[in-house]
Order: structure tokens, then sequence, then C-alpha cells
């Protein structure tokens, strides 16, 4: 019989009945892995918290040692008795007081203590140095006091007395007993003169941490910053000779790196003891820089996790049977209303393939599956909804609206639809306002203005042709801005040129004349004309033609005038203040003839003939407003005589050009004559 034939109800219940066998099957080995990886890890964090205890235990041991050490190289700094009876007493009370420790001791440098180290030479508790060096010590069980040894090499005192701090020894031997020291600098008035410690005999920490359980046969024992063995509950010729590296194992080796860099960690290995997988715990005793082990048998962590493990597989089949009993339950009342559903379902797919996305299912079925149909519909709401809303952007984008936006509030991959249809709107947006900007700067003849935003494929051949004719009408307006240039320049120079050859022509036709106002007149004539031609000639040197350096302009029409009045060597001089301003041919040109004008007749009336006098051109500018001063200090200015009204032919000049510039001109006759110009 073909599985096709086989009838629906039959094909749900075995369905139903598989996939809930397989999920709860999957799902419960799930948990098993879980319950047990997270009671392994309680596990191993129970043996680092018993770890971390006990190193913190004997991290604050070590302390209260440093302590005491420092404590009494302190009091020696402080110390200005200079009793060594006393100091005596005070070690021998310190070590009757703490009975852990194995010694007391201070030791000064020569003759740092009292001055009088030859006193005591040989003496009880001296060496044949003489040296303060007492050393209060349980060596053979009962208090002793012998004189400090190898002080002269050993780290216990050579180290403080270099580093001038605190310093906690590396395990070494003594005596020949196995011991640490804590030792201290004694300093006075900022100078090294000796060092307070105690000793701690290592075989003190062994016998506690013999002592030390883990689980139900594990173990403890301590290191040194070098792997070194400073403890071992069984193996006790190991403490002091063996180090982790010494047993070639790449799990010890790579323990011993951690503890040497101050680190925290286990690693699984096997016991060199009792050949058992185990495994070794290990924390960083901060103060010594030594690291405390636990090492604990494998199957002692973990046995409680197997057991629970055998527990939760049991419980685990047994939901697996129930709930299979329940599925199969379930899958009988399934069969009835799974036609009229599937009914519904080809209807909405036939219609939906024509376009029509109105058609909805019925939710005429039982309570238990009218989520099915309800759940289907709210999928061609959500569908239906962002495809009008995509019609109604794209409509809109094609009559020009670019500022439309989807406003949809949809999630997933119809957010991401509704994003990068409004990223399109957004980039087409920014591009043709970027194009539109651009167009406008050409426009208002700004070549500079470069597109920024050029888009992909057919768009960035179309702003990139918009970025090409910009560049093309830069390159024409400014070609036509230098032929433009180079026609004001030539325009300039011919007009300099015809000027000049009027000054010359003047200056030949005065030539036939010998009546005195007629060559005079046409001197006049002839200055004016080069007044002229002198601001042409700027404006032909200049570098934009439009303007003029008006200071440099000024003293070469001075120096024309001075010429052509042929001044008397030293006796008139013309003294000009200008500020550097640039002044346009509209007002230079009329403001060069009024200087012209003035200068003249302070030349032709201000002096005597070999008088000697000063002529002023000052022109200043307050950020608002020219000042023009035209002046000399010489017969000055006639009272009877009206400048506005005289028939004088270069003053009626003067008023017509002043007004030409929008400006006022006064005059002052104090010391002279001065005719003051204002203009903007």
């Amino acid at each position: 019989m073909r599985w096709k034939n086989v009838s629906l109800k039959v094909k749900l219940i075995f369905y139903m009945v598989m996939g809930v066998l397989l999920v709860l099957a999957s799902t419960t080995a799930m948990i098993i892995s879980t319950v047990t990886t997270q009671e392994e890890a309680l596990a191993y964090q129970q043996a680092i918290e018993m770890a971390r205890s006990y190193a913190n235990e004997f991290n604050g041991d070590m302390k209260a040692n440093q302590a005491i050490g420092k404590t009494i190289a302190t009091s020696m700094s402080n110390y200005d008795s200079s009793d060594r009876d006393e100091v005596n007493n005070m070690l021998n009370a310190i070590l009757v007081t703490h009975p852990t420790l194995l010694g007391t001791y201070v030791a000064y440098e020569p003759n740092a203590f009292d001055s009088n180290d030859e006193l005591y030479v040989n003496a009880y508790g001296h060496d044949v140095t003489g040296r303060f060096i007492p050393y209060w010590n349980k060596m053979n069980g009962t208090i002793e006091l012998d004189p400090l040894l190898y002080y002269d090499t050993s780290d216990y005192y050579q180290l403080p007395k270099k580093l001038e701090t605190d310093v906690l020894t590396e395990p070494y031997y003594y005596e020949g007993v196995f011991i640490v020291s804590y030792a201290s600098p004694i300093m006075k008035n900022g100078t090294f003169i000796g060092i307070g410690g105690v000793d701690v005999s290592l075989y003190y920490l062994d016998d506690v941490l013999s002592n030390v359980k883990a689980f139900d046969t594990g173990y403890a024992f301590m290191t040194s910053n070098s792997g070194m063995l400073l403890s071992h509950p069984y193996n006790k010729q190991w403490i002091g000779n063996q180090t982790l590296y010494d047993f070639g194992i790449d799990d010890f080796s790579h323990a011993a790196d951690d503890i040497k860099q101050g680190k925290s960690g286990h690693v699984e290995t096997i016991d060199q003891i009792t050949g058992k997988k185990v495994v070794m715990f290990y924390e960083p005793i901060r103060t010594g820089n030594f690291s405390f082990v636990l090492v604990v048998p494998k199957d002692e962590i973990f046995a409680g996790v197997m057991t629970l493990r055998t527990k939760l597989l049991f419980i685990s089949m047994a939901a697996v049977i129930f709930m299979a009993a329940i599925a199969y339950l379930i899958a009988l009342s399934v069969t009835s209303p799974i036609k009229q559903i599937v009914a519904g379902f080809k209807k909405i797919s036939d219609d939906a393939v024509k376009g029509k996305l109105d058609t909805r299912a019925s939710n005429d079925v039982e309570i238990d599956f009218r989520e099915i149909p309800h759940g289907l519909n709210e999928i061609l709401d959500a569908v239906i909804t962002p495809v009008r809303d995509t019609i109604r952007v794209t409509n809109a984008l094609a009559k020009g609206e670019l500022e439309t936006r989807s406003k949809l509030d949809v999630q997933g991959e119809f957010k991401q639809l509704a994003d990068t249809l409004d990223d399109f709107a957004e980039s087409l947006d920014t591009m043709i306002k970027d194009s539109n900007s651009v167009l406008t700067a050409v426009q208002n003849n700004d070549f500079s203005r470069e597109i920024h935003v050029h888009g992909e494929g057919d768009f960035r051949i179309l702003t990139e042709g918009i970025d090409r004719t910009r560049e093309t009408l830069g390159l024409m307006m400014e070609e036509r801005r230098q032929i433009e240039q180079i026609r004001k320049k030539e325009i300039h120079h011919r007009i300099k040129n015809n000027l000049q050859v009027i000054s010359s022509l003047l200056d030949l036709e005065s030539d036939k004349f010998h009546d005195h106002r007629v060559i005079e007149a046409f001197r006049n004539s002839q200055n004016r004309v080069i007044s002229m031609a002198l601001v042409h000639e700027e404006l032909y040197r200049s570098e934009d033609m439009e303007s003029i350096d008006f200071s440099d302009y000024i003293i070469k029409l001075v120096n024309d005038l001075s010429r052509s009045y042929i001044l008397d060597d030293g006796k008139i001089n013309v003294k000009v203040h200008i500020d550097a301003v640039f002044l346009d041919m509209d007002v230079a040109i009329p403001l060069g003839m009024i200087v012209n004008e003035l200068v003249s007749n302070s030349l032709k009336h201000a002096f005597k003939s070999g008088d000697k006098g000063d002529i002023l051109i000052d022109l200043s500018f307050d950020g608002e407003k020219f000042t023009l001063v035209v002046g000399d200090n010489g017969a000055g200015f006639p009272e009877d005589v009206n400048f506005r009204e005289t028939e004088s032919l270069g003053l009626q000049l003067v008023t017509t050009l002043v007004d030409q510039i929008d400006g006022t001109i006064e005059l002052e006759r104090t010391e002279g004559t001065r005719f003051r110009i204002t203009f903007k």
C-alpha cells in the first residue's frame, strides 16, 4: 500500500506520535545534558571555592606575619633609646606571643644602632663584628638567642637593603630548616640602617596542609611562585627539592606557568601518588606569590552528578511514554475539521494566484483549530498592507513626490521592504536636491560646486553628466573671463596711449604761443590729461583691472606735477600720506583730477619764487568714509574769494568732481590753505 493512499487520520496520528516522541526524546537529552553540565559546574565551583577559601586563609596568615615583621621595623625606625637589652626583650616577647613564628630578629648596619659595636664583639647574641644582629628562634624547639648568619649574602637582608621596601623571600634552607622570611627595612631620616622581620617554618605549613581533606580522598599542598613544592602530605622528600616542572607532565607544567603568573585555574591529570584521574585546582596566595593546590579524584567530584543523571533518565523515559499517549488522543480529535481547513486554504490560494488578495479563511471551525484560519487571515492582512503601501509610495515617486515615505509599523522582511523603498526615495530625493544645487550654482555663475551624491547605475551616468557639463561650462566661463580681461587690458592700454598722445599734442601746441596765460592753460589741460592717463596705466598694470593702488598712483601724479612746474630743488616739499587703499576707476579718475587741480594751485599760488614750504596730500579711511586733505602752508587762500563761485576753471572742476563722487568739500584757512574732502 502506497503511503499517499493512507488516510489522513492515520498519517496525522503517526506523525504526531512520532513527532512528540522525537521532541520529548531530544528535550530529555537536552535537559539531562544541561542539568548534568550545571551539576558538574557546581562541583567544579565547590572545589574552586574550597581552594580559594584555603588560599585566602593562608594569605591572611601571611599578611599577619608580614605585619609583625613590618611592625618590628617601624618600631625600630622610631626607636631612639639605643638599648640592646630592651630590643632583645621585645623580640623575645613577640616570639612567645606568636607560637606560629620560627624566629624574630633585627639586623643593623655596622655601628648604626648605638655606635658601640666594638664593645659587643663575640658577645652573647653577637658575632665577631659586634653588629647588633639578634635572632630569637626556636630552631631546636626552645627559644634561643643567636646572631643572624649569612646576612652579607642572603636575600632576607640584601633585598630590603637594596629595594628599601618590604620583602617576602623565596623559600630557602637556614641552618637545615626550610623557611621563608618576612623582612622590612629600618629607615632613619630616609637612610637604610637595618632590617626587622620574622621567619616562618614551612614544616609548620606542611603540618597544616597535610590535614586538609577534600571530598573523600582529596588532599592539598602548596607551591612557591617558581612551582617548588613547599608541602606534600605523602612524599615529604619532594618538599623544597621538587618543582611541578620536574615531573615532566604537560598538565603540571601548564599549572606551573599559571602559578608563576599569579593566575588561578585547574587541570585534569593523573595523580602521581594513586594513578587515578584527578582535577588539580590552584589558587594564588597573593601575599607570598605562593599557590594553594587542591587535588581531588574526578570520580569523587562527579559522584553526585552520575546519580542525578540516572534519575533524570528514568523520569524522562516515563514522560516520553506519557506524552506519546496524550499525543495519540489529541490526534484522534484532529482529523474531523482538517478537510474544512484545507478547503479554505485551497480557495485562498486559488484567488491569490489570480491576484485577489481579499479572500479570507472561514473561522467557523472547531475552537481548537480556530487559530489556524485566524492566523492565516492575519498573514494575508500583513502581506497585503505592505503591498498596497509599496504601490502608494511608488506611484507618488512616479509623480515626483520625492518626500513620500512608508508609514507602516511592520517587522522582519516587510520592514526591510519598507526601509529599502524609503532608502531609495531618500537617495533619489538627496541626489536630485544635490544636482539641483549644482545647477542653481551654475545659473549663478558658480562652477565650483561639485556633485556630492552620484547614485549608482543610470543615476550615476546622469549625475556625472551634470558634473562634466558643469566643468565644461566652468572652463568656458574661465576662458571668457580671460578674454574679457585681455580685452579690458587692451582698452586701458589704448586709452592711456591716446591720452599720452593728447598730452604730447598739447605740449607741442603750447610751444607755438608766447602768452603766459595761454601756455598755463595748455599746461593745466596737459596735467589733467596726464592724471587720467595715469589711472588707466595703473588699471592696465593691476591684476583685476577694476581698482588701483591709490597711494602708488598719487606718488606718480605728484612726480609728474613736480616735473611740470620745475620745482626748486629742496624748496617746496610735497608730503604724501595715503592709507593702503584700492579705488575703482569711477572714483580714482575724479579723485586724481581733484588732487591734480589742488596741488597745481598750491604750486602756482601758495609760494613766491624762492620761498620754502610744504604741500600736504593725506588720504585716510576710518572704516566708513574716506577723507582727502590737500593743503599747503603758503600764503593762504584769499579771504574775499568764494572757492565755490570762483571763475577759476580748476576750482569749478574740483567742486563738480566732488559732487560726482557724492562727497563734501570744506576749506580751512588756518596756517595756509587746506581743502578737506569727505566721501564714501
